[in-house]
C-alpha cells in the first residue's frame, strides 16, 4: 500500500516550480490527458450527434415519411447514448443554468415531465415550438426525456401527418435546444478558455480544485460516484425486491428501448475516463496488477450490460434475464466497493460524498 501511495504521489501530484512565487506549476499529466482524451472528444461527439439529430428532425418536419421518422429515432438513440458517456462529469458548464437537467431530467418520480409534455401537446402550446422560448420553460419539457415521448410515445404517428405539424415542430425545438447546450460545452472546454485554464492549474484560488490531490480525488471520484448512480438510480429505478415490485416504466428512456444501452454507455464512459487519466500506463508491479484487475472487472460488467437486447419490461418478466440484471447490479456494486475501499485509499485519496441518494 505504501509503495502504491508513494508512486501515485510522485506521478500525479506535481511539485511546485522553483523560483518566483508567481510561477505556476506544470499542469498535472492526469488533468491534461483527461481533458484531451475524454472531455473534449466526448463533448465533441455529443455535439455532432445533436447537430445530426436536429437536422434529421428538420427534414422530418419538412416532408414527413416513415423512413425519416426511423432516421430521427436512430439519431435520438445515438445522441442519448453519447450523452450517457459524459453525464457523470459534473464539472463546468453542465452544472450551470440547469443544463444537466435540461438535457436529461431523471429521475422523474412523479412523471412531472410527461404530464407537462402531454399538456403542451393537448393545447398545441406555441411557446414550445421555438428554441428560444422552450429554453425558458420547465427543464422536463426541453431535453431527451421530452423528445423521446415526442418520437416514440403515444400519438407519435402524428409525426407522419403533414397536416398535423405541432408535435414535429416541438420535437425540432427540442433538437435545436440540445444543439445550443452541446455547443456551449464544446466552446467552453476548448484550449485556453477560462475553464480549461482552471482545469489545468489547481491552486488555492481556483474555482475547481485547490491543489493537485483535490483534482485527482475529483476525477477518480467521478468514477465512483457515477457507478453508484448507475447501481442505485439507473438500475435501482426498475429492479426491485420482491420481483412483483419491479417498475419497468420507471426505467430511463424505456419507450425507445434505450435503458440498457444507456447503462452500457454509462459504464463505457467511466472506464474511458479512467483510461484517459493515464494512471495505468505509469503503474508497475502490484499497483499495475491491481489496476488491470479493475479494468478486467469493468470490461466484464460492460459485457453483461451489452448482452440485453429486449425491452426492459420483457427483461424483468423473464426469470433468467431478471437474474442477469441482478448480477449486473451486483457487479457494479463490487466495482464501487473495490474502487472506494481499496483503490482510492491506496492512492491516499477519498472518493468523497455519494451520489447514491439520487442524481
Amino acid at each position: 500500500m505504501k509503495a502504491i501511495l508513494a508512486l501515485s504521489l510522485a506521478l500525479f501530484v506535481a511539485p511546485l516550480s522553483s523560483g518566483l512565487a508567481q510561477q505556476q506549476p506544470a499542469a498535472p499529466a492526469f488533468l491534461q490527458k483527461s481533458l484531451t482524451g475524454y472531455i473534449q472528444p466526448g463533448y465533441d461527439a455529443f455535439s455532432n450527434a445533436t447537430s445530426k439529430l436536429a437536422s434529421g428532425l428538420k427534414e422530418l418536419c419538412q416532408s414527413p415519411s416513415g423512413e425519416k421518422l426511423q432516421t430521427s429515432r436512430a439519431q435520438f438513440r445515438t445522441a442519448a447514448q453519447l450523452w450517457a458517456r459524459m453525464e457523470w462529469l459534473r464539472v463546468g458548464p453542465v452544472m450551470e443554468n440547469n443544463r444537466l437537467e435540461r438535457i436529461l431530467f431523471y429521475p422523474d418520480r412523479k412523471s412531472t415531465g410527461l404530464r407537462q409534455v402531454q399538456r403542451a401537446l393537448g393545447k398545441s402550446d406555441p411557446t414550445t415550438t421555438s428554441q428560444a422560448t422552450l429554453a425558458k420553460k420547465s427543464v422536463a419539457m426541453q431535453g431527451l426525456g421530452a423528445l423521446e415521448f415526442l418520437l416514440f410515445g403515444t400519438g407519435s404517428e402524428d409525426l407522419l401527418d403533414p397536416t398535423s405539424t405541432y408535435r414535429c415542430e416541438y420535437a425540432q425545438a427540442v433538437g435545436d435546444n440540445l444543439v445550443e447546450i452541446a455547443d456551449t460545452f464544446t466552446t467552453r472546454w476548448k484550449i485556453d478558455t477560462d475553464l480549461t485554464s482552471a482545469w489545468l492549474s489547481p491552486k488555492p484560488t481556483n474555482p475547481l480544485y485547490r491543489n493537485n490531490r483535490e483534482a485527482l480525488t475529483g476525477v477518480l471520484g467521478t468514477i465512483v460516484h457515477g457507478l453508484e448512480a448507475i447501481r442505485d438510480v439507473r438500475i435501482g429505478a426498475f429492479l426491485r425486491e420482491p420481483p412483483k415490485q419491479d417498475r419497468p416504466k420507471s426505467a430511463l428512456l424505456w419507450r425507445s428501448q434505450s435503458t440498457m444501452p444507456m447503462i452500457e454507455q454509462n459504464l463505457r464512459g467511466l472506464r474511458d475516463l479512467y483510461l484517459a487519466t493515464g494512471l495505468r500506463e505509469n503503474l508497475t508491479g502490484d499497483a499495475a496488477a491491481f489496476s488491470d484487475s479493475l479494468l478486467f472487472e469493468f470490461d466484464l460488467t460492460i459485457q453483461v450490460a451489452d448482452a440485453f437486447d429486449a425491452p426492459i419490461a420483457e427483461l424483468l418478466a423473464d426469470d433468467n434475464t431478471r437474474e442477469k440484471l441482478r448480477f449486473l447490479q451486483l457487479s457494479v456494486r463490487f466495482l464501487v466497493q473495490r474502487l472506494d475501499t481499496e483503490f482510492l485509499p491506496a492512492l491516499g485519496l477519498q472518493s468523497g460524498f455519494s451520489f447514491g441518494d439520487g442524481d
